[in-house]
Protein backbone atom coordinates (compact mmCIF):
# COMPACT_ATOMS: atom_id res chain seq x y z
CA UNK A 1 0.00 0.00 0.00
CA UNK A 2 1.34 3.44 -0.92
CA UNK A 3 2.38 5.73 1.88
CA UNK A 4 0.90 9.18 2.45
CA UNK A 5 4.16 10.86 1.46
CA UNK A 6 4.08 9.02 -1.87
CA UNK A 7 0.46 9.87 -2.65
CA UNK A 8 1.11 13.55 -1.86
CA UNK A 9 4.26 13.74 -3.97
CA UNK A 10 4.67 16.80 -6.20
CA UNK A 11 6.59 16.03 -9.38
CA UNK A 12 9.15 18.41 -10.83
CA UNK A 13 8.76 18.85 -14.61
CA UNK A 14 11.78 20.41 -16.30
CA UNK A 15 10.96 22.58 -19.29
CA UNK A 16 13.92 22.53 -21.67
CA UNK A 17 13.71 23.93 -25.22
CA UNK A 18 9.93 23.76 -25.13
CA UNK A 19 9.89 20.09 -24.04
CA UNK A 20 8.52 18.79 -20.75
CA UNK A 21 10.93 16.29 -19.18
CA UNK A 22 11.04 14.28 -15.95
CA UNK A 23 14.47 13.09 -14.81
CA UNK A 24 13.72 11.51 -11.42
CA UNK A 25 13.03 7.76 -11.57
CA UNK A 26 10.79 7.86 -8.50
CA UNK A 27 8.70 10.59 -10.13
CA UNK A 28 8.31 8.45 -13.26
CA UNK A 29 7.09 5.51 -11.16
CA UNK A 30 4.73 7.77 -9.21
CA UNK A 31 3.16 9.26 -12.35
CA UNK A 32 2.52 5.85 -13.87
CA UNK A 33 1.20 4.31 -10.66
CA UNK A 34 -1.02 7.11 -9.35
CA UNK A 35 -1.92 9.29 -12.36
CA UNK A 36 -1.89 6.85 -15.32
CA UNK A 37 0.79 8.92 -17.05
CA UNK A 38 3.19 6.78 -19.10
CA UNK A 39 5.18 9.41 -21.05
CA UNK A 40 7.95 8.38 -23.45
CA UNK A 41 11.57 7.55 -22.65
CA UNK A 42 13.88 9.74 -24.73
CA UNK A 43 17.31 9.36 -23.05
CA UNK A 44 20.17 7.08 -24.01
CA UNK A 45 21.15 4.07 -21.95
CA UNK A 46 24.44 4.62 -20.05
CA UNK A 47 25.74 1.13 -20.87
CA UNK A 48 24.91 1.36 -24.58
CA UNK A 49 24.69 5.00 -25.64
CA UNK A 50 24.97 4.39 -29.40
CA UNK A 51 21.76 2.41 -29.81
CA UNK A 52 18.36 4.01 -30.36
CA UNK A 53 15.93 1.15 -29.72
CA UNK A 54 15.68 0.98 -25.94
CA UNK A 55 15.66 4.42 -24.37
CA UNK A 56 16.22 5.53 -20.79
CA UNK A 57 15.68 8.57 -18.59
CA UNK A 58 14.46 11.24 -18.92
CA UNK A 59 10.87 10.78 -20.02
CA UNK A 60 9.13 13.37 -22.17
CA UNK A 61 5.57 14.37 -21.37
CA UNK A 62 3.02 15.51 -23.88
CA UNK A 63 1.77 19.04 -23.37
CA UNK A 64 -1.61 17.53 -22.52
CA UNK A 65 -0.03 15.30 -19.85
CA UNK A 66 1.81 18.23 -18.27
CA UNK A 67 -1.39 20.30 -18.30
CA UNK A 68 -3.38 17.55 -16.55
CA UNK A 69 -0.75 17.20 -13.83
CA UNK A 70 -0.67 20.96 -13.27
CA UNK A 71 -4.46 21.13 -12.97
CA UNK A 72 -4.39 18.29 -10.43
CA UNK A 73 -1.68 20.00 -8.40
CA UNK A 74 0.49 16.90 -8.78
CA UNK A 75 3.39 18.66 -10.50
CA UNK A 76 5.08 21.98 -11.08
CA UNK A 77 7.13 23.22 -14.02
CA UNK A 78 10.65 24.61 -13.70
CA UNK A 79 12.16 26.43 -16.66
CA UNK A 80 15.69 25.05 -16.41
CA UNK A 81 17.43 27.78 -18.43
CA UNK A 82 15.90 30.59 -16.37
CA UNK A 83 16.11 28.88 -12.97
CA UNK A 84 19.74 27.81 -13.28
CA UNK A 85 20.95 31.32 -14.04
CA UNK A 86 18.85 33.02 -11.38
CA UNK A 87 19.35 30.50 -8.55
CA UNK A 88 23.05 29.83 -9.03
CA UNK A 89 23.92 33.51 -9.26
CA UNK A 90 21.91 34.27 -6.10
CA UNK A 91 23.11 31.30 -4.03
CA UNK A 92 24.79 32.27 -0.75
CA UNK A 93 27.24 30.31 1.40
CA UNK A 94 24.45 28.76 3.47
CA UNK A 95 22.71 27.38 0.40
CA UNK A 96 25.97 26.04 -0.96
CA UNK A 97 26.75 24.22 2.29
CA UNK A 98 23.24 22.77 2.41
CA UNK A 99 23.62 21.43 -1.13
CA UNK A 100 27.01 19.87 -0.37
CA UNK A 101 25.56 18.30 2.77
CA UNK A 102 22.74 16.76 0.72
CA UNK A 103 25.37 15.21 -1.59
CA UNK A 104 27.20 13.76 1.40
CA UNK A 105 23.93 12.28 2.68
CA UNK A 106 23.28 10.65 -0.70
CA UNK A 107 26.81 9.26 -0.70
CA UNK A 108 26.35 7.72 2.75
CA UNK A 109 23.11 6.09 1.64
CA UNK A 110 24.77 4.73 -1.49
CA UNK A 111 27.70 3.44 0.58
CA UNK A 112 25.33 1.69 3.00
CA UNK A 113 23.52 0.03 0.10
CA UNK A 114 26.81 -1.13 -1.43
CA UNK A 115 27.96 -2.52 1.94
CA UNK A 116 24.72 -4.51 2.31
CA UNK A 117 25.05 -5.96 -1.19
CA UNK A 118 28.71 -6.81 -0.60
CA UNK A 119 27.90 -8.55 2.71
CA UNK A 120 25.13 -10.57 1.04
CA UNK A 121 27.46 -11.69 -1.76
CA UNK A 122 30.16 -12.61 0.77
CA UNK A 123 27.73 -14.69 2.85
CA UNK A 124 26.48 -16.48 -0.27
CA UNK A 125 30.03 -17.27 -1.41
CA UNK A 126 30.94 -18.54 2.06
CA UNK A 127 27.90 -20.82 2.13
CA UNK A 128 28.81 -22.27 -1.26
CA UNK A 129 32.41 -22.84 -0.12
CA UNK A 130 31.32 -24.64 3.07
CA UNK A 131 28.91 -26.81 1.11
CA UNK A 132 31.61 -27.83 -1.36
CA UNK A 133 34.07 -28.53 1.47
CA UNK A 134 31.57 -30.73 3.32
CA UNK A 135 30.88 -32.65 0.14
CA UNK A 136 34.60 -33.34 -0.37
CA UNK A 137 35.02 -34.61 3.21
CA UNK A 138 32.39 -37.34 2.80
CA UNK A 139 34.10 -40.82 2.53
CA UNK A 140 33.58 -42.44 -0.86
CA UNK A 141 31.50 -45.59 -0.93
CA UNK A 142 33.75 -48.68 -1.39
CA UNK A 143 32.71 -51.30 -3.94
CA UNK A 144 31.76 -54.78 -2.63
CA UNK A 145 34.25 -56.56 -4.95
CA UNK A 146 37.68 -55.10 -5.46
CA UNK A 147 38.38 -54.34 -9.06
CA UNK A 148 41.84 -55.03 -10.44
CA UNK A 149 43.00 -53.24 -13.53
CA UNK A 150 43.70 -55.36 -16.59
CA UNK A 151 46.77 -53.36 -17.46
CA UNK A 152 49.40 -51.85 -15.24
CA UNK A 153 49.14 -48.12 -15.04
CA UNK A 154 51.45 -45.52 -13.68
CA UNK A 155 50.64 -44.34 -10.16
CA UNK A 156 48.58 -41.19 -10.06
CA UNK A 157 50.11 -38.25 -8.22
CA UNK A 158 48.40 -37.22 -5.03
CA UNK A 159 47.36 -33.64 -4.57
CA UNK A 160 47.60 -32.10 -1.16
CA UNK A 161 45.15 -29.43 -0.06
CA UNK A 162 48.02 -26.97 0.15
CA UNK A 163 48.56 -27.21 -3.61
CA UNK A 164 45.07 -25.88 -4.38
CA UNK A 165 45.25 -22.19 -5.15
CA UNK A 166 42.89 -20.00 -3.17
CA UNK A 167 41.60 -16.77 -4.68
CA UNK A 168 42.98 -13.66 -3.11
CA UNK A 169 40.34 -11.25 -1.86
CA UNK A 170 39.97 -8.09 -3.86
CA UNK A 171 40.64 -4.83 -2.18
CA UNK A 172 37.56 -2.71 -1.74
CA UNK A 173 37.95 0.70 -3.28
CA UNK A 174 36.49 3.84 -1.85
CA UNK A 175 32.90 4.70 -2.61
CA UNK A 176 32.49 6.51 -5.93
CA UNK A 177 31.39 10.09 -5.97
CA UNK A 178 27.72 10.92 -6.35
CA UNK A 179 26.54 12.50 -9.58
CA UNK A 180 22.94 13.68 -9.05
CA UNK A 181 20.57 12.76 -11.84
CA UNK A 182 18.46 15.86 -11.26
CA UNK A 183 19.02 19.41 -10.09
CA UNK A 184 16.04 19.36 -7.73
CA UNK A 185 18.32 19.52 -4.70
CA UNK A 186 19.95 22.65 -6.06
CA UNK A 187 16.98 24.33 -7.72
CA UNK A 188 13.68 23.42 -6.10
CA UNK A 189 11.44 26.31 -7.10
CA UNK A 190 8.78 26.49 -9.78
CA UNK A 191 8.58 28.99 -12.62
CA UNK A 192 5.65 31.35 -12.93
CA UNK A 193 3.85 30.44 -16.14
CA UNK A 194 2.07 32.84 -18.43
CA UNK A 195 -0.76 31.90 -20.74
CA UNK A 196 1.69 31.71 -23.65
CA UNK A 197 4.26 29.56 -21.82
CA UNK A 198 1.81 27.17 -20.14
CA UNK A 199 1.38 23.72 -21.71
CA UNK A 200 -1.54 23.53 -24.10
CA UNK A 201 -4.39 21.51 -22.58
CA UNK A 202 -6.39 18.81 -24.33
CA UNK A 203 -9.95 18.43 -23.03
CA UNK A 204 -10.31 14.95 -24.57
CA UNK A 205 -7.06 13.78 -22.95
CA UNK A 206 -8.14 15.15 -19.56
CA UNK A 207 -11.55 13.50 -19.94
CA UNK A 208 -10.09 10.07 -20.73
CA UNK A 209 -7.47 10.37 -17.99
CA UNK A 210 -10.19 11.18 -15.44
CA UNK A 211 -11.95 7.94 -16.44
CA UNK A 212 -8.87 5.88 -15.55
CA UNK A 213 -7.52 5.24 -19.05
CA UNK A 214 -3.83 5.10 -19.89
CA UNK A 215 -2.95 7.20 -22.93
CA UNK A 216 0.11 7.20 -25.18
CA UNK A 217 0.88 9.00 -28.47
CA UNK A 218 -1.18 7.43 -31.23
CA UNK A 219 0.60 8.36 -34.42
CA UNK A 220 1.48 4.74 -35.27
CA UNK A 221 -2.25 3.90 -35.31
CA UNK A 222 -3.32 7.00 -37.21
CA UNK A 223 -4.76 9.06 -34.34
CA UNK A 224 -3.77 11.60 -31.73
CA UNK A 225 -3.74 9.10 -28.86
CA UNK A 226 -3.75 5.37 -28.20
CA UNK A 227 -6.14 4.63 -25.34
CA UNK A 228 -5.60 1.64 -23.04
CA UNK A 229 -8.03 0.29 -20.41
CA UNK A 230 -5.07 -0.40 -18.09
CA UNK A 231 -1.31 -0.28 -18.02
CA UNK A 232 0.12 -0.76 -21.55
CA UNK A 233 2.43 -3.43 -20.13
CA UNK A 234 -0.67 -5.58 -19.54
CA UNK A 235 -3.24 -4.49 -22.13
CA UNK A 236 -3.55 -3.72 -25.81
CA UNK A 237 -5.01 -0.39 -26.86
CA UNK A 238 -8.79 -0.47 -27.22
CA UNK A 239 -9.20 2.87 -29.01
CA UNK A 240 -7.36 5.22 -31.31
CA UNK A 241 -8.56 8.69 -30.38
CA UNK A 242 -8.64 12.02 -32.20
CA UNK A 243 -9.56 15.36 -30.64
CA UNK A 244 -11.71 17.87 -32.51
CA UNK A 245 -13.08 21.32 -31.84
CA UNK A 246 -16.77 21.45 -31.00
CA UNK A 247 -17.78 23.27 -34.19
CA UNK A 248 -15.12 21.70 -36.40
CA UNK A 249 -16.52 20.18 -39.59
CA UNK A 250 -15.80 16.52 -40.26
CA UNK A 251 -15.83 15.17 -43.79
CA UNK A 252 -17.40 11.81 -44.47
CA UNK A 253 -14.17 10.65 -46.10
CA UNK A 254 -12.23 11.27 -42.87
CA UNK A 255 -14.81 9.39 -40.81
CA UNK A 256 -14.83 6.39 -43.16
CA UNK A 257 -11.03 6.30 -43.46
CA UNK A 258 -10.50 6.61 -39.70
CA UNK A 259 -13.18 4.04 -38.93
CA UNK A 260 -11.73 1.52 -41.37
CA UNK A 261 -8.20 2.17 -40.13
CA UNK A 262 -9.28 1.63 -36.54
CA UNK A 263 -10.97 -1.64 -37.41
CA UNK A 264 -7.94 -2.76 -39.44
CA UNK A 265 -5.70 -2.43 -36.38
CA UNK A 266 -8.37 -4.07 -34.18
CA UNK A 267 -9.33 -0.90 -32.35
CA UNK A 268 -12.31 1.36 -32.12
CA UNK A 269 -12.06 4.88 -33.50
CA UNK A 270 -12.84 7.38 -30.75
CA UNK A 271 -13.42 11.04 -31.46
CA UNK A 272 -14.44 13.76 -29.06
CA UNK A 273 -14.44 17.43 -28.22
CA UNK A 274 -15.46 19.95 -25.59
CA UNK A 275 -18.58 22.08 -25.65
CA UNK A 276 -17.72 25.78 -25.35
CA UNK A 277 -18.73 27.30 -22.03
CA UNK A 278 -21.17 30.17 -22.34
CA UNK A 279 -21.05 33.26 -20.14
CA UNK A 280 -23.86 31.97 -17.97
CA UNK A 281 -22.45 28.46 -17.83
CA UNK A 282 -24.13 25.26 -18.90
CA UNK A 283 -24.53 23.75 -15.46
CA UNK A 284 -21.74 21.24 -15.95
CA UNK A 285 -18.20 21.79 -14.75
CA UNK A 286 -15.63 21.23 -17.45
CA UNK A 287 -12.20 19.69 -17.03
CA UNK A 288 -10.20 22.34 -18.85
CA UNK A 289 -11.80 25.80 -18.78
CA UNK A 290 -14.86 24.80 -20.73
CA UNK A 291 -18.05 22.79 -20.80
CA UNK A 292 -18.65 19.08 -20.91
CA UNK A 293 -16.60 16.72 -23.06
CA UNK A 294 -18.44 14.40 -25.43
CA UNK A 295 -16.82 11.33 -26.95
CA UNK A 296 -18.08 8.86 -29.57
CA UNK A 297 -16.71 5.54 -30.73
CA UNK A 298 -16.97 4.24 -34.30
CA UNK A 299 -16.30 0.81 -35.76
CA UNK A 300 -16.33 -0.21 -39.41
CA UNK A 301 -18.24 -3.43 -39.99
CA UNK A 302 -19.64 -5.15 -43.05
CA UNK A 303 -23.41 -4.94 -43.42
Amino acid sequence: MASDSETERVVRISKIAGRYLVFDLQDVVYLRRHHNICAVFVGTMPQNPTQNIFMGLPVELLAAEASVLLNKGAAYIADEAVEHLSRLSAMDETGRKAYLQSLKTQRRKAQATMDEERAARSAEAKARHLGAKAKKQQPPSEPLVAEEPLFDSAPQPEFSPASVSTPTPRTVSAAPGITPGTSAGLIDGCTELTAASAPKPSPLFAHLNSKGYFITPGLRFGGDYSVYPGDPFRFHAHFMATSYEWEEELTMLDLVASGRLGTAVKKGYLLGGQRPRTDGGDGRGGLVDGGEVRAFCMEWAGM
